[in-house]
């Protein structure tokens, strides 16, 4: 036979095993994976809670939270009289992980005196190694 005939031969058995391969291997797809509905997942995670653990971080009191700010605001140098400082109180809003560094991050409502406008700000909180709580004022 012609060496043509016989390359031509052998590419269309090449072509027709390889076509046929394919379809035997994509012939019938089976399915694995299913939708379900917001009903089942609803259901799902009501039966069996911890197949969606809610993050939780550790927060200061807000007594803790007061005792840290106070004990920040006394060290700071911006403070003129130590003899004569004010009546700090601290309302804790929302906290999160802190972005940089160790602790948390609260939104806190400041008040200087009972009588003084409340002041928005974000304290940072962290644990020290004796377990009280430290404040950092930005």
């Amino acid at each position: 036979m012609n060496q043509n005939i016989l390359l031509a031969v052998a590419a269309s058995v090449g072509l027709v095993a390889g076509a046929g391969g394919t379809y035997l291997a994509t012939a019938e797809p089976k399915v694995e994976a299913q939708a379900i509905s917001k009903a089942e997942l609803v259901a799902a995670i009501s039966a069996d809670p911890s197949l969606c653990p809610i993050p939780t971080v550790e927060a200061p009191s807000e007594a803790e939270a007061t005792a840290a700010y106070r004990k920040a605001h006394a060290a700071s140098p911006l403070v003129w009289d130590r003899n004569n400082m004010p009546e700090i109180s601290v309302a804790l809003g929302q906290c999160d992980k802190a972005g940089s560094g160790p602790g948390v991050a609260c939104m806190t409502s400041v008040k200087m005196s009972p009588e003084a406008q409340p002041i928005e700000r974000i304290v940072g909180f962290a644990k020290s190694a004796s377990g009280e709580w430290i404040a950092t004022i930005n």
